[in-house]
């Protein structure tokens, strides 16, 4: 098959796909964003009311966060399930660093963020993942380099750096004995290019989407996918393309089409872009996933053709055989054997029509009342009664004749029955969308229950429909998205890096990867699931109180418990407050502890060494007082000599052994507060008296 066979082929396939121009369903897209936007039915009627009921603005926008919450609030997006227990640590490593490539890498919030509304919106969402080799450019100085440093500074970069300009110059530097030498310098301009690929991952909208008829669903099975766009020349020549070939195609205006218009439309006038720049025109693109029989094997491949202006460029790179579709998509409401499934806009469609037309009725009458009509004669001012305002004047003749010169309408007030018919509405809408005033804010009624249990209760009926369309994002798309990452890492990757996974930096090689298919994306969603998790996980944790009392509880089992209260509380890292015993460093910790509590043992017992100290001090001071009892005898058996001779003496001797003792009793103090503040630091003993 040759190139202009193989462009009649693709053509003729976008021609009949979904989602192709001035199709059912471009229309169809394109009135959602009208009601979403509340923009003018095309009915309104001079001098009545144009207001307009944002149902699908309040369901979608309600919904939104809540669908969110689900995926993000976990930590990880998806997680891969462990073959065996050998393979555990891998698993959770590169369900870890996958859910790293989404959310930091590629700003995952807000790609779930226009995925998840586009499908909401406008029946289905569109994700597409695939491998972008980066070429970033930037001029870097040098200055007062030796020649060693350059040669390590381009040895480094290699390939990446070019050198712009080097300089070099000698200067005299004096060394350490003191003696001046000459020595060389360079200072240079290196031109450096990055060419470190990453995984892209982008929302597309639908409109840029055209699928085959054919596809009943899964995207990976489908016979076409077209991505198209439109690209500036200067983005296409740095994609690779040839610069000539590229000048050569014909322009392209920015038109919109009809769904783009109605996204938005202030962008929507078509805009040559000649006057500024060639460079900048932009062209037609189409990325076409087909599979056909280009080799004239009797058996179709997959194929990747690029088709710019209306030509397929030269090149196997812009026409070449793939493994797999890049794309995954969502819908709320998937119909068995077909694509397209059904949004939100097809189930409030005409509720917001219908309340649309109980407003306007309400308002007009509201201003009926307000403005009130007369019926009068000829005998007033009319100029009077076509002014309506706060004590105005109507002027009459003959005031004994009023109510026969101009008499008010009386106009039936329609509040009391507009208001029920509104409120019976809306609960429609709740049972057809899930979204209720239960999940809308306190909701006055809801709070008139006796018990949290009941609320509780209702809150959770009111999630069940929106837990549904998440369990249907996470089947049909979530887990389609994780697993082509995957693929592309696997694939693309051929390089290690270091991430801060989990609180600490880990080396990552996709190389090393296993092929994995087993998914797990954990579904629960808003605050009545996560509050009765929680209170889950508290009961739990109570039983194994006791029950850790007959030895049926390992620390495991106590830590996994707790990541379960945290989690629920919203907090992504136990670690943070409690080690794991699965752990390193709970396996460190226990080893510094025995080793600790072993060192304590070997050393001597200071508590029996103070107590001999203790009962030797009271042993010498014993003595003393028996000394000098023993004195004083003496002293009185000496009663022939000069009393006063014998006083003076008994006296002194009183001083010196109370001075004895005195220092005696000190040094036992400070022996004592010594043990006293060494068992405090070890933590042993028990203090002496």
């Amino acid at each position: 098959m040759d190139r202009e066979e193989l462009l009649g082929r693709l053509n003729s396939l976008s021609d009949g796909s979904i989602g192709s121009e001035d199709s059912e369903l471009t229309t169809q897209r394109a009135s959602a964003f009208d009601r979403y936007y509340g923009r003018p039915m095309g009915d309104e009627i001079e001098g009545r009311s144009a207001v307009i009921s944002r149902d699908l603005a309040e369901v979608v926008d309600w919904a939104i966060p809540e669908l969110m919450d689900v995926f993000l609030a976990s930590g990880n997006i998806a997680e891969f399930i462990p073959r065996t227990q050998e393979d555990e640590a891998a698993a959770e490593q590169e369900s870890d660093y996958i859910n790293h490539v989404i959310m930091t890498q590629n700003n995952g919030w807000e790609i779930l963020h226009d995925w998840f509304k586009d499908a909401l919106l406008l029946k289905n969402g569109y994700v597409k993942t695939y491998w972008k080799e980066n070429d970033k450019i930037t001029i870097e100085k040098y200055e007062g380099l030796t020649s060693d440093e350059v040669s390590i500074l381009l040895m480094k970069l290699g390939d990446m750096a070019e050198v712009i300009s080097q300089a070099e110059y000698t200067e005299t530097i004096v060394v350490s004995e003191g003696m001046p030498v000459e020595a060389t310098f360079y200072d240079i301009e290196l031109r450096i290019r990055d060419t470190k690929g990453r995984v892209a991952i982008e929302c597309v909208p639908p409109e840029e989407i055209r699928i085959s008829k054919a596809c009943r669903g899964n995207l990976n099975e489908a016979d076409y996918i077209e991505h198209k766009t439109k690209l500036s020349r200067t983005m296409l020549i740095e994609m690779g393309m040839d610069a000539d070939f590229v000048n050569n195609l014909a322009g392209s205006s920015y038109d919109s089409g009809e769904e783009e218009n109605a996204r938005d439309p202030i962008d929507s006038e078509s805009e040559q872009y000649d006057a500024i720049d060639q460079s900048m025109q932009y062209v037609e693109y189409r990325e076409c996933y087909a599979r056909v029989d280009y080799d004239d094997d009797d058996k179709a491949e997959l194929r990747r053709i690029i088709i710019v202006g209306e030509q397929i460029p030269e090149g196997d790179e812009w026409n070449q055989e793939v493994d797999h579709i890049p794309f995954s998509y969502l819908t709320p409401k998937k119909i068995p054997h077909r694509h397209i499934g059904e949004s939100m806009d097809d189930d409030v469609a005409d509720l917001q029509e219908i309340k649309t037309v109980l407003l306007r009725q309400f308002l007009d009458n509201l201003y009926g009342l307000v403005n009130q009509e007369y019926l009068v004669n000829e005998r007033v001012n009319l100029d009077d009664f076509l002014v309506s305002r706060p004590l105005g004047v109507k002027r009459i003749e003959g005031l004994e004749d009023v109510g026969g010169s101009a008499r008010v309408i009386e106009k039936p007030a329609v509040l009391q029955h507009v208001l029920p018919a509104i409120d019976y509405w809306d609960s429609i809408r709740g049972q057809r969308t899930g979204v209720k005033p239960q999940m809308t804010g306190l909701d006055p009624d809801a709070l008139q229950n006796t018990t949290k249990a009941a609320y509780m209760q209702n809150l959770k009926q009111a999630n069940s429909k929106l837990q549904f369309i998440a369990r249907m994002f996470a089947e049909i798309g979530v887990k389609d998205l994780v697993s082509k990452v995957h693929m592309v890492l696997r694939k693309h990757q051929d390089v290690q890096e270091i991430v801060n996974l989990r609180g600490e930096y880990v080396t990552v090689d996709p190389r090393e990867w296993q092929e994995r298919d087993d998914l797990s994306v954990k579904v629960g969603l808003g605050t009545g699931n996560k509050e009765e998790q929680k209170q889950n996980a508290m009961v739990i944790a109570s039983l194994q109180e006791k029950l850790a009392e007959a030895g049926l509880v390992s620390p495991q089992n106590a830590y996994n418990t707790f990541t379960d209260i945290v989690e629920s509380m919203g907090y992504l890292n136990p670690s943070r407050w409690v080690l794991d015993p699965d752990s390193q460093e709970y396996a460190q910790f226990q080893q510094e502890t025995a080793q600790r509590a072993e060192q304590a043992k070997q050393q001597p017992n200071p508590l029996a060494e103070a107590e001999g100290v203790k009962a030797q001090a009271a042993m010498e001071i014993e003595k003393l007082k028996s000394q000098l009892k023993i004195q004083e005898m003496q002293a009185k058996a000496s009663q022939d000599n000069n009393d006063m001779q014998v006083k003076v003496m008994i006296e002194s001797m009183k001083e010196e052994n109370k001075k004895n003792i005195a220092i005696m009793q000190a040094e036992v103090k400070a022996l004592i507060e010594g043990y006293n503040a060494d068992i405090g630091k070890e933590g042993i003993g028990t203090e002496l008296g």
